[in-house]
């Protein structure tokens, strides 16, 4: 008998994640659509795949090179830093929404490239594990 999906434990993370997404779009007011941000994907995942990315080994040096500059210890947006899984995983949600909505990278920023935007989309979907 198939078990019902609120008992499943990946369908479950991935319903976390878009609840996070959902949560942040509606208290922070930051999510756009995207005919607001041109070009902006609706590329969300649609599931989990069975291996999540791994924060250590692909999550982290993503990060470090495309978002610390900026939001790490000395950068512009600093008192939003990234520089560790404890301050991304605290900030998964508002990170989620910004990548999702093309906020982030900033326009005149280079776009992150398709499978480093779904690779981050993934993980921040798929629970954020420390992995």
């Amino acid at each position: 008998m198939a078990r019902p999906c609120h008992t499943n434990p990946r369908r479950s993370l991935f319903r976390l994640g878009g609840l996070l997404l959902v949560a942040a779009c509606t208290t922070l007011g930051a999510c756009q659509s995207a005919s607001q941000s041109p070009g902006c994907p609706q590329d969300l995942p649609t599931a989990c795949p069975a291996a999540v990315p791994s924060y250590q080994q692909e999550v982290a040096p993503l990060i470090a090179r495309e978002c610390a500059t900026c939001h790490g210890p000395g950068g512009v947006e600093s008192q939003r830093d990234l520089s560790t899984y404890t301050f991304v995983y605290a900030n998964r949600s508002p990170v989620l929404n910004q990548i999702y909505a093309c906020i982030m990278p900033p326009s005149g920023a280079a776009a992150l490239q398709s499978a480093d935007r779904l690779l981050l989309l993934t993980w921040l979907v798929c629970g954020s594990p420390n992995n």
